[in-house]
């Protein structure tokens, strides 16, 4: 009882500073913004092809960025995990080191890459492979690429700590059992790992709908995705119901699929007791 009270008073802090700088400033904005115009910014959203194809184009770009994420992330992911070598501190500082600089500047860099008269078409019109330039930025793929780039580091990271604390002994037991590799990893590693592959897959999803530097530089001006046409109803359109309106179905998507995955995996989790073995 006396530890619970201490954690309810740790808690208490950082609960206040939530509701404080978070939940009441949007609860007024969503107040005022009903009260200036009603739900009429919101009944425009969804009845105009426009914002639904940017919707759209948002969940499509966040979709495909968290799963290659996972896909090259996982076995980076397992590789730092059960190396013994010294590379694994090479690794970590490759993986960290990306956080040191800015988005604008790494998306700044994609952009002299993937250009018309960038590096890449430069290297394989050098190479023969192409005749004339790809055209690669201002594109959704631009973007993604991009997107790939920024947020990766987080799914490994996620999915190394995960990956670390999985006993060992469990992949050797298998392969005494007579497991191949792949039954063990399908059958022992990837549902004990889990709870990494959730919390990384949201964490990249959250981050890739909510992003904005890199869709407005690689995508161009033409390409928009929610939060970047959020800023341009504000810096553009001066329409602040409409910006609000979209800032918050943004949200309420992000909490939409969040609480689909909650539920999903919930009873998944509860079988494999809650992650715990993880």
């Amino acid at each position: 009882m006396e530890r619970k009270k201490q954690a309810l008073l740790l808690a208490l802090p950082a609960s206040l500073a939530l509701l404080l700088f978070f939940i009441f400033p949007m609860i007024y904005i969503l107040i005022r913004t009903l009260a200036e115009n009603g739900t009429a910014d919101f009944t425009a959203f969804f009845t105009d092809p426009f914002y639904l194809d940017i919707l759209w184009t948002t969940l499509r770009v966040s979709l495909i960025s968290t799963a290659v994420s996972l896909l090259l992330g996982y076995p980076t992911a397992y590789y730092m995990a059960r190396t013994p070598s010294r590379l694994k501190q090479a690794m970590v500082i490759v993986i960290l080191f990306p956080f040191l600089v800015s988005a604008v500047v790494r998306s700044y860099g994609w952009m002299v890459i993937l250009g018309t008269n960038g590096l890449l078409n430069q290297f394989l019109m050098g190479l023969g492979l192409i005749s004339e330039p790809l055209k690669i930025l201002n594109t959704e793929t631009a973007v993604i690429i991009g997107m790939i780039h920024l947020l990766i580091p987080y799914m490994i990271l996620s999915l190394a700590g995960v990956l670390q604390s999985i006993d060992p002994n469990v992949e050797y037991a298998a392969y005494s059992l007579g497991a191949s590799p792949m039954t063990t990893f399908t059958r022992v590693i990837f549902p004990l790992s889990t709870p990494g592959i959730i919390s990384g897959c949201v964490l990249v999803f959250t981050m890739s709908m909510t992003s904005y530097v890199t869709p407005k530089l690689l995508g161009g001006s033409k390409f928009r995705m929610m939060a970047t046409m959020v800023v341009q109803e504000i810096n553009v359109s001066f329409d602040w119901g409409a910006a609000a309106a979209i800032s918050y179905i943004l949200l309420a998507v992000i909490l939409a699929v969040q609480v689909v995955v909650v539920l999903t995996t919930g009873k998944y989790m509860k079988r494999m007791g809650g992650g715990k073995n993880a």
